[in-house]
């Protein structure tokens, strides 16, 4: 069983690869520079329009402010979908064929028990789908604009619901992904037609993308991220040419030597589900003090060295943003001074005057 330190240690090289160590020159806030951070991580659970642009962001030597994420989905070099999981992700435009034929299996087979529930009628698709395809040929359109089309081919609106329903599939089938925000209101835009990708190549191809971005990691870290089985993981990656490491008793992966770790006393304020904890994290050792707040997870995390150190929470007003941090212990001034230059990054990503203090969180927006 590792201990807290081995463990601590294994973090501050994941900190590196994950691209929350020391910031990457390479990674300035250029015009590539948004979709290069993602295209690292091989995908970015973004369901929180706000927090997942800070998450991108933060990774940048000097941080991009959220109209710059905006203006990357908006020219498409990276796109917003439901991939991997039941969920919105950002991806880049290479690695969506690959990752959607590894994930939109089980992906389908998790949306199956509600879809029966609702006796959602698959047949119907290839239809919609057509009528939705034909809508966009033209240029994106909102949910709302779309379902005025199907609206008007069938006779009858659909729900919110099964509208929603039909728009994942169309994402899934690789018909649409994200568009341009119109205001605040998200659109769809029309894909090109994508590469066919055999199944095993893909999962092979997401075990890569996975463990470049985040290792050390374990087979099972893959396999949450990807919605694989544990099976189906292990094969993809002892298939992706990876580098194994047998370090404190586990088995770890990464493309080739192992990172160096980040800075002792590295604090991170993270975007809510920021890739860095996004793995079935509760079946590592360590990384939890125990009695954590649940309520942490659904504001943001504080980590330290890898560890979670506490959780934070922002409001968001006309000139200035408030940050409040919650900590397990009391931080150290060093620790306590990369806490307030995080706070300082956000600051100037939102474009506002940032204020910070110690409290409890869980009153702050994330959206």
């Amino acid at each position: 069983m590792p201990t807290t330190s081995d463990v601590q240690e294994i973090q501050r090289a994941r900190l590196t690869s994950v691209g929350l160590g020391t910031p990457d020159p390479t990674l300035s806030a250029d015009d590539g520079a948004v979709a290069r951070v993602v295209a690292r991580l091989g995908a970015v659970q973004s369901q929180e329009l706000h927090s997942s642009a800070w998450g991108v962001a933060q990774r940048l030597a000097a941080p991009a402010t959220l109209e710059q994420v905006q203006a990357a989905l908006a020219d498409g070099s990276i796109l917003r979908t439901h991939i991997l999981r039941p969920t919105w992700h950002y991806v880049v435009p290479e690695h969506l064929a690959p990752l959607m034929a590894a994930t939109a299996p089980r992906v389908r087979r998790v949306m199956a028990s509600t879809e029966r529930s609702y006796e959602f009628d698959h047949s119907l698709l290839p239809r919609r789908h057509a009528v939705v395809a034909d809508a966009l040929a033209d240029g994106p359109l909102t949910r709302k604009e779309l379902g005025v089309a199907l609206a008007e081919d069938e006779g009858a609106p659909l729900d919110a619901w099964h509208l929603g329903q039909v728009m994942m599939h169309a994402e899934l089938d690789l018909i649409v992904a994200s568009g341009p925000m119109r205001g605040k209101q998200a659109t769809y835009r029309l894909l090109p037609e994508q590469r066919s990708w055999d199944e095993d190549e893909a999962r092979v191809h997401l075990a890569r993308a996975y463990v470049r971005g985040h290792g050390p990691c374990r087979a099972e870290d893959v396999a949450w991220w990807g919605t694989l089985t544990r099976t189906a993981a292990r094969a993809a990656v002892a298939d992706a040419g990876l580098t194994r490491h047998e370090v404190a008793g586990l088995t770890l992966w990464t493309d080739g030597d192992l990172p160096d770790p980040a800075p002792v006393g590295t604090a991170r304020l993270l975007s809510v589900y920021d890739e860095f904890f996004c793995h079935d994290f509760k079946s590592w050792p360590s990384l939890t003090s125990d009695g954590m707040p649940s309520r942490w997870l659904y504001t943001g995390l504080v980590a330290v060295d890898g560890l979670i150190a506490g959780g934070w929470s922002r409001v968001l007003k006309a000139q200035t943003v408030e940050i409040t941090v919650e900590l397990t212990d009391e931080p150290s001034a060093s620790v306590w001074a990369a806490i307030e230059a995080e706070a300082a990054r956000y600051g100037a990503f939102c474009g506002l005057e940032p204020t910070l203090v110690r409290g409890t969180v869980g009153k702050g927006t994330i959206g």
